[in-house]
């Protein structure tokens, strides 16, 4: 599967939580449907955000299984987003890049370090860094022929 086809069945997912871990802005693309929804209360959002997800095959985020999923499922348990696969940009990171310690999303969008943060931006960007791992794996299953098996279950 090319990366068109892959991200044309992809929700990417983002959310924005307050302090104690509540949420308060959800973010998620599929094709040209977007959610972006930062007012409460959540549940008609995240029915939506359910019904989005059945059209996908994949959900892509930046730390989702450790950020994003455990929110979700604590407060959403049943949410059928959460037994999709997961692409998840953080744990890829160091796979396709171990000369780089640092995997935080670089938010350019956010010139002032106080700006909010826009989990549709932030969604649409994880995409972003997931091609960046796609070209990386690519050059190294070329490469590396030995680990070819292990990247190309990626492509």
């Amino acid at each position: 599967m090319g990366r068109e086809q892959l991200i044309s069945k992809t929700l990417l997912l983002d959310l924005e939580t307050t302090r104690t871990g509540r949420l308060k802005h959800l973010g998620a693309v599929l094709g040209d449907t977007v959610i972006d929804i930062q007012t409460g209360p959540f549940r008609r959002a995240l029915k939506q955000l359910d019904g989005l997800a059945g059209g996908a095959d994949y959900i892509l985020g930046h730390n989702l299984l450790g950020h994003d999923f455990p929110i979700l499922k604590a407060a959403y348990p049943t949410l059928q987003v959460l037994i999709k696969p997961v692409i998840d940009t953080l744990y890829l990171s160091p796979l396709a890049f171990p000369q780089n310690p640092y995997h935080r999303l670089v938010k350019d969008y956010k010139l002032v370090r106080a700006t909010a943060n826009d989990p549709v931006a932030d969604a649409r960007l994880a995409a972003s860094v997931f091609d960046d791992q796609l070209a990386q794996f690519a050059g190294l299953a070329e490469n590396q022929p030995r680990q070819l098996d292990f990247f190309s279950l990626l492509l």
